[in-house]
Order: structure tokens, then C-alpha cells, then sequence
């Protein structure tokens, strides 16, 4: 983000009880109600780009739908595209939806996005948050929630695997984390699950080469200015190195190192939670499908080291920051159906039920100091811990072009498959960003 919250003020935000701007199960359907005096129901389309939240967020909008008459929300599925290539998709075919999750392609879409800044939950939203979405002093999209990636490890695994209670910051450099692997896979069980997709790999693994290049922000951005000059040479950057040095050790103790392709999204929280991994390279976002399967399971983040020297920066911090914001369509949706799209989010962060959702169903740190329901489980409590101490890293990967992640993401999976080494790994991330504007 453009200026990231003090970090401590992000800890009150979760923490402080305010009075909800709107509270109550039926909403402010006041935008609704604006939609004519006809009575008609005005029915919305909302674009989801988590397919983790997918079966929750279902449930939310049949929830809604209930809960009053004045409005209709129905979901466009993704239909195997990332959210950039479905929305691109929509408006091309004059079927844009009404409301979509939008993150990196903001900029990019801002001119078709609908100006919020007069909304109720905007005075609520935490210090910062509103800055990646903000152009020209008009507010574009709404947070979604403040979410965070790292290795995500069962506690009981290596509660046993360590013969005590697992401190995760025993584990400050890559030596560290080898030792660590090396004695879970001498009690049976496999260190690692890598799940090989690009947005993964390319957003949020690659995230961290970015990001851990310096503690100060002016000079991690000049970083990757100087990568889209190509004034960077990767091979001798000390940061690459470490970060691959780490990527080393994820492939080679990867459960599926064999076939490191095959590995499913949805059969990783399966193996966490059943012990046969130990970690597991992703976010929060995840903790349903945990929750799922392993209800009273403990699990926790690990930071994702890439040197040696304990002191360097990136070595005790996890990435977190907003990543995503609902955004309403200005182009091609009517003043009715935008009015109810307003509803609709306003209901989302200010309602009891929606409030509920958020935090319970789809496992989100909120984002606003209006909520009174606060996130208990043991993953968001990590991530709490580590935004209490000041230790969480920018989000770099907000900055990527649309099609950053997937490039990247591509060269990872090559590197994983062994069809190319490091120093092709270098020269692909350097031809890539010689090409962006």
C-alpha cells in the first residue's frame, strides 16, 4: 500500500468496541430504497476473486437476499480465469458485473470504477487502508480485510516433532529452517506442501524478493523501478540468492517433489491438517478449508527466511497488508443498481450477520474499528501477534503488472519441474520487467 498503517493502530482496530455505523440484522437499505418507489426488486452481480471464501460468501448473499426485498445479489463465477481475465471478459461482452474484488488491476480499472468516498464505512476504515485504492481524493474500492502469507505450520506436528512447544521464532534464517526440516522428516513426516499455482508462486512468494530488498520502502520501490529499467542484476543480488536458497529447500522437501505440478490446492489444508505435512507455503485466506478439516487444530505462521544472518530484515516478519478491495462499476451498471451495490457492501462491514461472516465464516482480519466481532482463532491470532510486534512486511506484489504473477509464477513452476535453473530463473524475471511500462 501506498502508506501502510502503523501496524500498532492496526492491533486497535481489531481489539477497539465502537458502535456500528449501522448495526442490526436489516441493514441500511436507504440506497436500496432509493431504487424507485416501484417496488421492483434491483438485481446486482457480484465478481469474487477468492474461490476460498467461495462456499461462505454463497452463504452470506443468500443470507442478505433474505434478510430484505429491495434487492437481488447473485455471483459470477470465475469459470477457471483469474479475476483480471473474467472482469476483462465481462466488459467486452457488456456484462460487467455490478460489484467485483479487485486488487493490483485497480489502477488499471479506476476509470471505470465508481467513487465511494461518500460511503459510511469510509470513516471507519483504518488509517492507511484506503490509500492503495484512492485516486484523485476519490475512495474506489472498499478493504476486504488485512490478510497475511508465510509458512503456515501445524502446531501439533511440530509440538511433537521438537519434543516441546514449537517457537516459531526459533526459526530467524535458512540454516534454521533446513534444521528444522531435516528433523520433520526424521520423525516421518513430510516438512513441506508447495502448492504450485502462479498467483502463489508469482504474487506472494515473489513478493518476498521484493519486499525483503531494504526496510526502507523508497528504496524496495526503487528496487523495482530499477528491474522495469534493467538496472538490476539478479544473479549477484544477495536477496535473490537467499530467496532461492529457500526455494531450494521448499522443492527439495516438497511432498510433491516428484510431480510438483500435480499438488491441488485443496488436498494441501487435507495434508496439513492430517499431519502429513508440516507446513505449508499460503494465507490466512486458507484457515476455513483447515478449519474444516481439522476443527480444533492449532496452526500458527512461520516467516520465510532468505539469508543466513538472523538480523536481516524480511527474516522475522510475514507479508501482510490489504490485498483486495470491493469496487462498484461505474461504466455500465444504472444509478439503481449502484445504489444497491452501496447496500449491499455497507450491510457486509456494519451488519451483525455480515460482521459475523467476515470474521467467522471467511477468516478475515477486518479492516475497520467499527466490528464487534473479533477474530479467535489461532492463525489470526498469529497474525495479529505479528503486527502487535511490528514485524510484517509490504505487499510489493500490488504493484505488479496483471500479468506479473502469472509470468513469474511461470518461471517458478518451470524451476520447480527442474526444465530451468537459477540463472534462467534471473535472466526471465529480468527480461519481464524490461517489458513493463
Amino acid at each position: 500500500m501506498k502508506k501502510w498503517m502503523s501496524l500498532s493502530i492496526a492491533l486497535a482496530l481489531i481489539m477497539t468496541v465502537l458502535s456500528a455505523c449501522g448495526g442490526g440484522g436489516k441493514s441500511s437499505n436507504a440506497g436500496a430504497t432509493e431504487n424507485g418507489a416501484s417496488g421492483k426488486t434491483v438485481d446486482i452481480t457480484v465478481l469474487v476473486g477468492k474461490e476460498e471464501i467461495a462456499k461462505p460468501f454463497e452463504s452470506m448473499v443468500s443470507d442478505y437476499n433474505k434478510s430484505q426485498d429491495k434487492v437481488k445479489v447473485s455471483i459470477i463465477p470465475l469459470s477457471g480465469a483469474n479475476g483480471y481475465e473474467r472482469m476483462t471478459t465481462l466488459y467486452a461482452s457488456n456484462n460487467a458485473p455490478t460489484v467485483m474484488s479487485i486488487g493490483q488491476e485497480l489502477e488499471l480499472m479506476q476509470d471505470k470504477l465508481l467513487d465511494l468516498s461518500d460511503q459510511e464505512w469510509v470513516k471507519n476504515a483504518s488509517p492507511g487502508t484506503l490509500d492503495y485504492a484512492t485516486y484523485d481524493d476519490k475512495v474506489l474500492g472498499m478493504p476486504m480485510s488485512v490478510e497475511a502469507f508465510g509458512f503456515i505450520y501445524n502446531k501439533a506436528v511440530l509440538d511433537k516433532v521438537t519434543g516441546g512447544s514449537f517457537d516459531p521464532s526459533s526459526v530467524k534464517t535458512i540454516n534454521d529452517l533446513k534444521a528444522l526440516f531435516e528433523k520433520i522428516e526424521a520423525a516421518g513426516i513430510t516438512p513441506i506442501t508447495v502448492t504450485p499455482l502462479d498467483w502463489s508462486l508469482g504474487a506472494h512468494f515473489s513478493n518476498i524478493l521484493f519486499t525483503d530488498q531494504s526496510s526502507d520502502r523508497e528504496a524496495r520501490h526503487k528496487f523495482l523501478a530499477d528491474m522495469k529499467s534493467g538496472n538490476v542484476d539478479l544473479a549477484n543480488n544477495a536477496v535473490f540468492n537467499g530467496w532461492m536458497d529457500t526455494f531450494d529447500l521448499m522443492k527439495q522437501y516438497n511432498k510433491a517433489k516428484d510431480a510438483p505440478l500435480s499438488a491441488q490446492y485443496d488436498e494441501a489444508p487435507l495434508q496439513l491438517a492430517d499431519g502429513e505435512a508440516a507446513l505449508w507455503f499460503m494465507g490466512n485466506w486458507a484457515y476455513p478449508q483447515l478449519k474444516e478439516a481439522d476443527p480444533d487444530g492449532e496452526y500458527g505462521f512461520l516467516p520465510v527466511p532468505v539469508s543466513n544472518n538472523a538480523d536481516d530484515y524480511g527474516n522475522s516478519q510475514i507479508s501482510a497488508s490489504v490485498s483486495l478491495y470491493w469496487s462498484i462499476d461505474k461504466e455500465q451498471s444504472t444509478p439503481e443498481e449502484q445504489a444497491a451495490a452501496k447496500d449491499f457492501l455497507n450491510w457486509m462491514v456494519s451488519s451483525e450477520e455480515g460482521q459475523d461472516y467476515y470474521v467467522n465464516q471467511f477468516s478475515a482480519i477486518p479492516a475497520f474499528n467499527n466490528f464487534k466481532i473479533i477474530p479467535e482463532d489461532s492463525l489470526s491470532q498469529s497474525l495479529l501477534f505479528y503486527m502487535d510486534k511490528q514485524q510484517t512486511l509490504e505487499w510489493m506484489n500490488l504493484y505488479f503488472p496483471p500479468d506479473g504473477y502469472p509470468t513469474m509464477g511461470a518461471t517458478l513452476q518451470k524451476y520447480l519441474t527442474g526444465n530451468i535453473d537459477r540463472a534462467g530463473v534471473a535472466k526471465e524475471f529480468e527480461e519481464y520487467w524490461k517489458k513493463t511500462k
